[in-house]
């Protein structure tokens, strides 16, 4: 059987294998992977919590603040390209408005389809 030390290594090994996971994936924008891999890890953080209350645990202290640092990392940057992201949208939108406000000029309403509606 584990000590809570022992089975707070693993945890926190773990846990520092899908930071980096996490981080790489954000670097190339594959942004719902990265979101998987944050829920993935939240059991694992609320394990790793529960036995920080033992003594022997406390030792790992510094790899979990380091941890906790790359994770905060990761969030600006997931919240940098959702920013990014939304003014991309709001523009869209934009565009959208004002086509639809000149397309009766043109000869009517044209209808606007995505270019990734794969049913038309």
């Amino acid at each position: 059987m584990e000590t809570p030390l022992q089975t707070a290594l693993r945890l926190l090994s773990a846990l520092e294998d899908l930071a980096g996971q996490e981080a790489v994936l954000l670097r190339s924008l594959d942004l719902v992977e990265a979101v998987q891999i944050s829920e993935r890890a939240a059991p694992l953080i609320e394990k790793l919590c529960a036995l920080s209350i033992d003594p022997g645990v406390a030792a790992l202290r510094p790899r979990v603040e380091e941890l906790v640092a790359q994770r905060r990392r990761n969030a600006v940057l997931l919240d940098s390209h959702l920013a990014r992201l939304q003014g991309e949208l709001r523009r869209i939108d934009e565009a959208r408005s004002r086509l639809a406000r000149v397309a009766p000029v043109y000869g009517g309403a044209m209808p606007v389809e995505s270019r990734l509606n794969t049913a038309a």
